[in-house]
Order: structure tokens, then sequence, then C-alpha cells
């Protein structure tokens, strides 16, 4: 391993180029307005900033390791009149052309020139798809995090789950970064541990393409936040917030018509500005802080109290008489009476109620005019309840869910020459999760498990209980990264670097035992316990690429290598077959990964793009260590999961090719057309086995089984905003199929006792939608008013039909459940008021209360009724005790809230910026 690690960073330090793909340049010209001959030695700078260039022979001029946001570039030159050319854009990793235009000073022409930039709508080094977001984008959009933000962009769609997926590849598949350090939860591999709240985000780019080398350990996109600078003012922004859900669905929704305008409160602020306490000019700060109090659309009736009994058991009482003969006669007399015991209040307790923290700060110290330290710190503190249908009416036995993090990285960054720098970051994020009714195992107000005696027949809401389950994960990411950037000359910017991520896991799970009969308190199973398990794992990975982006007139090219290794460092058991048999120890993973990206030019304002690339990602790291001491299920009823610490990666390799064209001055489209090829997927597969008692019992294992493809196109309209055109629009298309196999559980099992494979069938994947339409639109008729407008319509996720009391067996997922559609909006108006910028605004989400059904009843199709299991299901015991006290019908059961999508919500409030 060493010989290993020596040889990559000398293949590095000699290749000499590197970058973390958190900043942009400008590629400019400079020629003599009247002649057209190019001037060389033109001094070309940032305003307010230290970087700069000069034009060569050819007029040409770079300047690199540009922060993104919005510049002045200054041109002088002796004899010519000085340009300022305002408002030029900078995003991460795109290069912004400037065409400049020198005049000679003439007598009556001696002051500077001032030129308003205008950017292209078409990116003309774009060899894959990306969407760059920006500060002032974000401020006016109705939405609330981040991914409101993803779901405006062509090829993002949203499970009925919430999950988010880029391109029909799975949730877990997209990397998320904050200024090029990855912020993913090591547990789900590439879920997000520690966000950012908008405010703090100078701007969020999105590639769903072919990603380039710098990118790894992610098989569907790349999600990074560029977070803001301070400033050499001092800025604050206040704003705060308050609202509630407005909805005429009350059949649905309990409670959804008592209407509490400050149930969601919102405040949030950021502050910016010098390190006056620091020698120097250009040390500054940014902090940023949100919090939000929800208490949620779903609610339930405190009726019961989770200790609560109840008792449905069929009761036999004797009588004794005499008969016609005097003959003692004993018959039984069966009763059905029910005790029901109600301890609570009624009162309407929320279900999915949110209090989150979040907290932001970053410092820059320009320690030299070519050397700047920045320190980042995130903090995020989650504390929710999830709804659970059954705890409709006993809302106090559901589990509180505890989840908070920190990031923090440090950043070193050294210009070496005006077209060569490096940056050495290193962080360590922290996550805690838990999960469980009590902290405490050992509370008293645990209920005994069998505290329900019998059963009332059929679904129908819990009685009392609590949910026994505690889950404790402690998560350490240690990271470095050494990155290196030159424009070795005025066609290549060579990039590589070189990664190491060592990640600590701590995990402990158990289910609390309380019942009358053995265990007369609450108590933690012994480790020894199938009820309980525990692993501290430390696995590794070091990736390396190299990168080189090839900018000619005719042609831009992004060409690169990515290596990943990856060492899980734990056993793992040798014959899936037997689980508990002989182990061996995991094999280090190495992966290559080549990615190729060409753009063309078609026209002046046109471009053809494709791009190419393996993308490898291992699997969630949760899966590796799961049943870490290899335990055996211990009942019938119970079973047990094992990991697989010698899982391989999974694979995607994707395609896409993709056509951009700008129509005059305000429009321009974008069709592009993509397949992905996904392997080695994760997959639960059943293994049976007989135990020494002889009854056959089940265990599941993960296996790198599942296969899937995704084919589609996405077409993207756009129109910005003009003097005396108040209007700016983007509409956003996809077409795509996202398949894959028929994931049959027991197919490993049967298949090695058959000795034959079973035969795949390519089926929709549960997220899939054929059809995806988003529509943003921004208004601005009068100054100061801004209205913004999102419009979604979506096909419906697929679901397996069931036809009752048939023998016909629906193929899987082979139906459609009911078209998705929903409006948001934001409206504000923004004025100068006593030296500040005030604004008051107003945010309706779900504008028209649409309701949307995320999951349906198999027999039906939808989320309103269902009847396939009524006659099971609903009794005439059950039917006898109807209008009982704590009895609720089989109709109320199936009114399903968590079966929708959210209801209209309305927000109003203010900001004040100075």
């Amino acid at each position: 391993m060493k010989y290993f690690v020596l040889f990559i960073m000398i293949f590095f330090l000699a290749a000499g180029n590197s970058l973390a793909g958190n900043t942009g340049k400008i590629f400019g010209t400079v020629i003599d307005k009247k002649t057209g001959e190019p001037l060389p030695g033109v001094n070309v700078s940032l305003s307010g900033t230290s970087l700069g260039a000069a034009s060569d022979l050819t007029g040409e001029f770079i300047i690199i390791n540009i922060p993104p946001g919005t510049y002045t570039v200054e041109c002088s030159f002796i004899g010519y009149n000085t340009m300022h050319y305002e408002a030029v854009k900078i995003k991460t990793d795109e290069t912004t052309i400037l065409s400049v235009e020198m005049q000679e000073t003439t007598m009556d022409l001696e002051e500077d020139i001032v030129v308003v930039a205008e950017r292209p709508l078409v990116q003309k080094d774009l060899t894959s798809s990306k969407k760059v977001t920006t500060a002032e984008e974000i401020q006016v959009l109705p939405v609330e995090t981040y991914t409101g933000i993803m779901l405006t962009q062509a090829g993002i769609t949203q499970g009925a789950d919430g999950a988010i997926h880029i391109r029909g590849g799975r949730s877990n598949e997209t990397a998320y970064l904050v200024d090029g350090i990855s912020v993913s939860n090591p547990y789900s591999t590439n879920g997000i541990a520690t966000s950012v709240a908008n405010n703090a985000i100078q701007e969020m780019t999105v590639v769903s393409g072919a990603f380039n080398a710098e990118y790894g350990n992610a098989m569907s996109g790349v999600v990074n936040f560029t977070i803001k600078d301070g400033t050499r003012d001092f800025k604050t922004y206040i704003s705060a917030y308050t609202g509630d859900y407005f909805s005429r669905h009350k059949n649905i929704f309990t409670n959804i018509d008592n209407v509490n305008v400050f149930a969601n409160k919102n405040l949030e602020g950021t502050f910016s500005g010098p390190l006056f306490f620091v020698p120097g000019d250009n040390h500054t700060f940014f902090l940023s802080a949100r919090y939000v109090d929800d208490e949620g659309y779903y609610y339930g009736i405190r009726e019961h109290l989770p200790g609560d009994s109840a008792n449905f058991e069929t009761k036999v009482t004797y009588i004794t008489y005499k008969d016609d003969d005097d003959k003692l006669i004993t018959v039984p007399v069966y009763s059905n009476d029910w005790y029901i015991e109600r301890s609570g209040d009624n009162a309407v307790v929320p279900m999915n109620p949110r209090k989150d923290l979040n907290l932001m700060g970053k410092f820059k110290l320009e320690l030299a005019s070519n050397l700047t330290l920045r320190f980042q710190s995130l903090y995020e503190n989650s504390d929710y309840k999830t709804y659970n249908h059954a705890y409709k009416y006993d809302p106090e036995g559901t589990y509180n869910y505890r989840d908070w993090g920190t990031s923090n990285t440090l950043f070193l960054t050294h210009t070496l020459s005006p077209s060569t720098y490096y940056e050495v970051r290193g962080g360590i994020n922290y996550r805690n999760y838990r999960q469980y009714v009590y902290a405490d195992p050992n509370d008293p107000r645990y209920a005994p498990t069998n505290k329900i005696k019998g059963s009332p027949g059929g679904l129908t809401f819990l009685f009392g209980g609590t949910q026994m389950g505690h889950v404790y994960e402690d998560s350490y990411t240690y990271q470095g990264k050494i990155d290196l950037t030159s424009q070795i000359n005025n066609r290549n910017l060579v990039k590589g670097g070189i990664e190491a991520r060592l990640y600590e896991l701590e995990r402990e799970n158990y289910t609390v035992q309380y019942d009358r009969d053995f265990y007369r308190t609450p108590i933690v199973p012994t480790l020894s316990s199938d009820l309980h398990d525990y692993y501290h794992e430390y696995p590794r990975q070091i990736s390396a690429y190299l990168q080189d982006k090839i900018e000619y007139t005719d042609f831009i090219i992004n060409a690169g290598l990515r290596y990943d290794y990856f060492f899980s460092d734990a056993r793992y058991a040798v014959n899936e077959l037997q689980p508990d048999g002989e182990t061996a120890k995991s094999e280090p993973k190495h992966m290559l990964a080549p990615r190729l990206g060409v753009s063309f030019p078609i026209s002046a304002n046109g471009i053809i793009h494709f791009s190419y690339g393996h993308f490898y990602q291992m699997p969630s790291l949760s899966a590796l260590y799961v049943n870490p001491d290899f335990k055996l299920p211990a009942t019938v009823s119970e079973v047990k999961s094992f990991g697989n610490a010698n899982l391989d990666p999974q694979l995607t390799i994707t395609y896409e090719l993709g056509v951009q064209q700008q129509i005059g001055d305000r429009l321009a489209f974008d069709i592009t057309g993509f397949y992905k090829d996904i392997r080695d997927l994760l997959a639960w597969q059943n293994i049976e086995f007989r135990s020494l008692e002889g009854d056959i019992r089940t265990y599941q294992v993960y296996r790198n089984q599942d296969y899937a493809n995704v084919r589609g196109i996405t077409v993207s309209f756009t129109k910005r905003m003009a003097p005396g055109d108040p209007i700016a629009a983007k509409v956003d298309y996809t077409y795509q199929a996202a398949e894959g196999n028929d994931n049959a559980t027991d197919a490993f099992f049967y298949n090695s006792l058959s000795g034959q494979e079973t035969i795949k069938r390519i089926l929709p994947l549960d997220w899939d939608q054929s059809h995806n339409l988003y529509v943003s639109l921004t208004v601005q008729p009068l100054s100061g008013f801004n209205l913004g407008l999102i419009g979604r319509l979506s096909t419906g996720y697929p679901y397996t039909p069931d036809v009752a009391l048939s023998l016909y067996d629906a193929r899987v997922n082979s139906d459609r459940k009911p078209t998705q559609k929903t409006v948001d909006m934001r409206a504000s108006y923004r004025f100068p008021l006593a030296g500040t910028f005030t604004e008051f605004f107003i945010k309706v989400y779900n504008l028209f209360d649409s309701l949307n059904e995320r999951y349906v009843f198999d027999d039906t199709g939808r989320a309103t009724y269902t009847f396939a299991n009524r006659v099971t299901d609903e009794t005439p015991a059950f039917i006898s005790h109807y209008g009982e006290p704590g009895v609720h019908t089989y109709d109320e059961y199936n009114i399903r809230p968590d079966y929708y999508s959210a209801p209209r919500e309305i927000q109003i409030g203010f900001s004040v910026e100075y």
C-alpha cells in the first residue's frame, strides 16, 4: 500500500496540475476597435481583487482561479481609453469569454468607457449537462431548500418518498460537496449529512451528465454548493416569515382547517464584513444562520397513552341449569365484550413536527498577495418525527429522531504564477444520529408488548404501545486533498489531484425487551442476542485524477482519467448460503474510470456536445457491516439481515449527445439525449435454511445483482429579461425510461439449488416517471415588484396492480398512479427605507391545493378507496362494535393522509438588508 501511495504522489507531482473544481476563468481577446489588430500588453484586472493578466502577442489573455460571482473587468493601455466591463459573471468550472475593443484616446474622448457585459445563453465550453443557479436566482424562487432548486431542472425527479433522482438513478447515487469538499453521509454513501441554508449559497452547480474526472464515488450526478465569501463592507441580511397549511381537504388531513399562522416559523440571516481586528485590508468573514420550527401537516389525536391496555379476546362463561329430566346441564356462553383503555386527553398532536438549526461561518485571510487561507464550519441540528398511520390515536408512541452534524474545513490557496496555483484542503465531518421513543432504554414509560390482548380483527389503529427500537450512529470523515491547476498555454488547462478519506463508523441498534411474562421491566438485550448489533469500523479510500481541458475556436475537449481505491477492512462470509460459516478478510477494490467530453461550435451562438464516461461508486457503507457477528434468525417469524464487506463497486456507463442554440439575444434552447447502463447494483436476496429445531428459517444477504438502464431526452427553453421586457422564463421537459431487472428476492437461492439462472425481466423502476415538465416564470412588471412561479407536471409513479379474488398475476410495476401536478408561487415587493432595503413577500406552495397521490392501494390504483381485503379486515365481530368508544371503522383507517403530497401552504414574511 505504501508503495502505491508513493507512486501516485510522484506521478501527480510530476504531472503538476490539479484543481478542486470550485472556481471559474476568463478567456479574452483585445483588439484595436479601429483597425481590428490584436493589442499585446494590455493590462486586464478584476476590480477589487488582486487577479489580473496581460494580453500576449496575439491579444489573448487568461485569468484563472476566480471565485464565482459578478465582477467588473478593467482594461487599460497607454494611448487608449480605459474600458470597464461591468456585470461579468463567473461560474464554477466555466470559461467566460470576453471580447475587448480598445479605442484610442482623442481630445474629445478621454474618459473611461463603461460597457455592461451580457452573458451568452449558450455555454460554449459545455461538454456535459450542467446547471448553475446563482444567489440572485435562488432569492426570487419559491423554494425552501436545495431540493426545491434542483427540481427546477431537466432530468431531475422526486420519488414518492421525497428522494431526489438524477436521470433515473437511485437517490444515493449523487455526491454532495461544499466548496469542493464532501458533506455526504457515509452510512448512505451519498445522502447529504450537513446541508447549507439557501441564504449562504453563492451558487449551486448540478452536473447531471458525464461529469469530469475530478469527481468520483457517484454514478448519477454531483451537487456542489459554493459558499459566499465575506465582503469588504459590513452587510447584514435578516428575514422572518411564518405560515400554515390552508387546505379544503379536511376529510383527509386531520386538523387542517384549524389554521395557526405561527405553526411554521422561520428566522434566518447573514452577516459579513472585514476582520477589522486583523492587520490588512482583505481579511473577511461571512456568517449565516437559519432556524425552522414547523408543526407539519400530519396530526393525530391523543386518545390513548402508550401504557394503555386493551382486551379483544373472546370471553367464555358457563351457565348451569336443569333440564326436563332434572339433570344438570352446563353450556358455554361466548361474549365478545371489548375492553379498551383510553387515558389520553383527546388533544390534537403534530405527528411530523420538525425543528432545524443551521449555522455557517466562513473566514478568509489573505496572508500574502499570492497566499489565501480560508476556514469554514457548518453545523446542522434536526429534531423531528415522521408520521406513522397506525399510531394516529397513540401519537406519543412513535420514534423521535435527532440528527446533527458538523463539517469543518481548512483551505490554503497558493498562487505560484498568474497561470498556476495549488490548493490544500483538510476537513473533518462528524454526524450523530439517534432514533428512539425514550432516550433511556430502561424508561418505565415503555409499554409491555403484550399489554394488548387479542386482536379486533383486520386493520385498525393501535390502542397503545410504543415502538421499541433504538438506533445510535456516529461517524467521522477525515478528508485531505491536494489540488493543483496550471494554464500551461492558451489552449490547455491541465488538472489533477489526489484525495484521501478515512471513515470511522460506529453503529448500535437493539430492540428493548419488555412484556408481562418474561421481562417485567424494560431491558436491553445482550450483545450476543440476535436483537442487538454493534460495529465500529474504519473503511478508507484514496482517489486520484488527471484531466485536460483543451479549448480551441472550433472545438473544446474535456478528457480525464480517474483512479479510486477502497478498502472496507472487515470480514465477510465466504459462502453466502452459510453466513455463519467460514469468513475471510475483505479485498481492496480498485477502479479506473475514463471520462471524455467534446463541444463543437456549429454557429456563432450554437454548439453540439458529446460526453462519455465510466462512473464507479461503492455501495452504502452501512450495507457492508450489517450484522457483523453473523447471527442467524432465532425464530421462524424473524428475518435476519447480513451485510457483505466484500461487495464490489457499482458501475454506470453514461453516453450523452446534445445541442445548444441561442436565438437572438433573449432566447435559447438545449436538446440532449442520454443513455445510462448500470450494473452490479445492490439487492437483497432471501436464503432459507433448516434450523436445529427442524423448521425452515430465512435470512437476507446483500449481493451485487441488480441491473438497470435509463434512456431519455431533455428539452430546455430559456428566455431572459431585457429592458422593456419584464418576463424571464424557463421550460424543462424530460422524457425518460428508467428500467431495471425484476429483483426476485429468492432468485439467487433457488438458482443455487437448481444450477440454472433465472430469466431476468426488465421492468420500470419504482421512481420512473416517463414525462416531466417544469416551468419557471419570473415577472417584474414594476420596479421592486417580483413574481416567481414554478409549475410541475409529471407522469404518475409505477405500481403493481393486485386483482382481488383472482388467479391473475400482474407484472411488477405494470400500471401507473395518477398524474402529479403542482404550482408554487413567490411574490415580493422591495423598496428602500431608512438606509435599508426592505422586502415584504408571500410564498405559496401547492397554490391550487392539488391532491397528488404518491401512494395508492394496489387493487384500485388510487389512494381514495380500496375494497380488496374488506371481507377479511372488516369482520362481523368488528362491525358489531362500531360506535363504541375507542373503536374506529375500517373506512376511517383507509383514509391515508400519508398517501398524498403536502397540501397548500402559505407563508408571509419580510426581510431587511443593510
